[in-house]
C-alpha cells in the first residue's frame, strides 16, 4: 500500500491530515485504520440526514471497519482516540465483548403498576446493544468467528445491522415464546481481531466480510521494535504540534453535522423544532428519503469516473487466478462499489460541496483500490489449502520459471545471466495470476533463497544462485 501522505485526500484536506497526525500519536504505524476511522465517525454524524439513492434503493453513509492485525500492535488503544473524539462531538458509542440475543436485540419486560408493583399485563421493550444509532466497538472480533450457534446468530445480526437504514432490511427480529422483539439498527461497526486461523471458511461463509471495509496487516519484529523505540522516545516529551488541533477536528465534525442538517431542513422547509419532533416520533426517515435526490447532486462526469473505477476493480481479478480464488475475491466487488459511492460522498462533505464530482470519486478510489489490493493479497496468502512447505516450493518454482522467461544481461565484472527484477516480477504475475501486491511480498520473502542480487544504474538485477559468472 502507498504511503499515507501520498493519498490525494490527505494532500487536499488539512483536517484529514491533522486527524491522522493525532491518531498516530495514540496508535503508531496504523495510519490506514486511522484514515478509515475518520469516515467511521463522519458516517455516524451524517446518518440522520443523508441517503445515497441507487435506483429504487438507497445506501446510507455509514462506514463499517474490520481490522485484522496481530496482538499488541495498537488496535485496542486506537479506540481510545476514536472514542475521545466521539465524546467531544456527542456521538453515542458502546463496546461489546459478549452477550445474549436479548442483550444484542432487546427483550420484553412486564410493566409494573407503580403502586402495587404487580404486572399490569402490558410489556415494554428493553433496547439491546444493536438498537438505535451509535458506534460499536468489537475489540475481540475473533469471538464472532468461532464456530458455535451463538456466534453464528451474532454474525447474522451484525450483517442485518449493516443493511441500509430506512430499507426495512435493517430491522432485527427475535422470536420469543408467544411474542417477538423488533429493533431498527443504525449502528456503525468497528471490529478488530488478531489474524484468525481457518480464514478460508470465514471468508466463504460469513457475509459480514462483504459488508465492511476489511484491512489486514502483518507485523514483523522490525516494526514492533520501531514502535517500541518511538514510544520510549515519548516519555516526558510533549507531543509534536500540528497546525490542526484536536479542538479543530472536533469543531470540523460539529460544523459539518450542522451544515448537512441545515441543508436537509431547508429543503424540507421545516425548522429544528419540527425536525426534533419527527425524530422523537420516528417520522424523520420519510423526510430524509424524500430529499435524498437533492441533498447532493452528481456532476456531468461523476458516472464516467465510477465506471472507470469499476473497470480497474475487475482488472485486478486476473484471468490467471484460479477459478475458486477469483470467485472468492469477486464476492467483495459489490461492497467495494458501494463504498465507492459512500466514500465519494464523504469526500464531497470534506470539500464542502453539494455536488459530487470525478475528483471526489478519484480520492475515494485512491483509498479503496489499495484496500482491495490488500484484501486480494491477504486472501491469496491466507486462503491456502497447501502445507507451508509445499506453498514455499511452489513460490520458488514460480520465481525460477519467471526468471528463465526473462531477458538476460551481462553486467560489468559480474558475468552474464542477470535479469531485471521488474521483468521477473511481471513474468511471475503473468504465469501465476497473483496480484502485484502478492508478487511483491513473494519476492521480498522468498527471492533471496534462490537469487543473488546486484544493483547497477539504479536498476536491480537477480541471478539464480546456481548460475555461475
Amino acid at each position: 500500500m502507498k504511503e499515507i501522505k501520498e493519498y490525494k485526500a490527505i494532500k487536499k484536506f488539512s483536517v484529514l491530515e491533522g486527524y491522522l497526525h493525532h491518531f498516530s500519536q495514540t496508535s503508531m504505524m496504523n495510519e490506514i485504520p486511522g484514515l478509515l476511522s475518520f469516515f467511521f465517525i463522519q458516517g455516524q454524524l451524517l446518518l440522520p440526514y443523508v441517503r445515497i439513492p441507487t435506483g429504487d434503493n438507497h445506501l446510507d453513509p455509514r462506514v463499517h471497519v474490520f481490522w485484522i492485525q496481530p496482538s499488541r500492535t495498537g488496535k485496542s488503544i486506537a479506540w481510545n482516540f476514536i472514542s475521545d473524539i466521539m465524546d467531544e462531538i456527542g456521538v453515542e458509542y458502546e463496546s461489546f465483548a459478549s452477550g445474549t440475543d436479548a442483550g444484542l436485540i432487546g427483550s420484553n419486560k412486564p410493566v409494573l403498576d407503580p403502586e402495587s408493583l404487580k404486572p399490569t399485563g402490558d410489556t415494554e421493550i428493553v433496547p439491546g446493544l444493536l438498537a438505535g444509532q451509535k458506534a460499536i466497538n468489537f475489540d475481540e472480533g475473533s469471538i464472532l468467528l468461532t464456530p458455535n450457534k451463538h456466534s453464528q446468530e451474532t454474525v447474522l445480526y451484525l450483517q442485518t445491522a449493516c443493511n441500509a437504514v430506512g430499507s426495512n432490511s435493517n430491522i432485527l427480529v427475535k422470536h420469543l415464546k408467544g411474542d417477538k422483539v423488533e429493533c431498527e439498527s443504525k449502528v456503525s461497526l468497528w471490529i478488530t481481531t488478531y489474524p484468525p486461523s481457518g480464514v478460508k471458511e470465514y471468508v466463504l461463509t460469513k457475509g459480514i466480510f462483504q459488508r465492511v471495509l476489511l484491512y489486514w496487516k502483518q507485523w514483523d519484529m522490525d516494526m514492533r521494535q520501531e514502535v517500541s523505540n518511538t514510544r520510549l522516545g515519548t516519555f516526558f516529551q510533549r507531543p509534536n504540534d500540528n497546525e490542526v488541533s484536536k479542538d479543530d477536528i472536533c469543531d470540523y465534525f460539529k460544523t459539518t453535522e450542522k451544515r448537512v442538517r441545515d441543508r436537509l431542513l431547508n429543503l424540507a422547509e421545516i425548522d429544528f423544532t419540527q425536525w426534533s419532533e419527527m425524530v422523537k416520533n420516528n417520522e424523520e426517515e420519510e423526510i430524509v428519503q424524500k430529499h435524498m435526490w437533492d441533498m447532493f447532486t452528481p456532476s456531468a462526469n461523476y458516472q464516467t469516473s465510477l465506471y472507470q473505477a469499476s473497470d480497474e476493480i475487475y482488472e485486478m481479478l486476473s484471468d490467471k487466478m484460479s477459478v475458486s480464488m477469483r470467485e472468492v475475491v469477486s464476492s467483495f466487488t459489490p461492497g467495494i462499489e458501494n463504498y465507492l459511492g459512500i466514500i465519494s460522498l464523504h469526500m464531497a462533505v470534506l470539500d464542502e460541496s453539494w455536488e459530487i464530482n470525478d475528483s471526489h470519486v478519484d480520492m475515494a478510489f485512491d483509498i479503496l483500490r489499495d484496500l482491495f489490493e490488500n484484501l486480494i493479497e491477504w486472501l491469496e496468502g491466507s486462503v491456502e489449502v497447501d502445507s507451508s512447505k509445499k506453498k514455499e516450493n511452489n513460490i520458488l518454482e514460480g520465481l525460477s520459471t519467471a526468471y528463465n522467461s526473462s531477458p538476460n544481461f551481462e553486467l560489468d565484472n559480474q558475468g552474464d545471466g542477470w535479469s531485471r527484477v521488474i521483468h521477473i516480477k511481471n513474468n511471475y504475475m503473468e504465469k501465476t495470476g497473483v496480484s502485484k501486491a502478492t508478487a511483491d511480498r513473494h519476492m521480498k520473502d522468498y527471492a533471496m533463497k534462490i537469487f543473488i542480487k546486484q544493483k547497477k544504474s539504479q536498476r536491480i538485477y537477480y541471478r539464480l544462485k546456481r548460475v555461475q559468472a
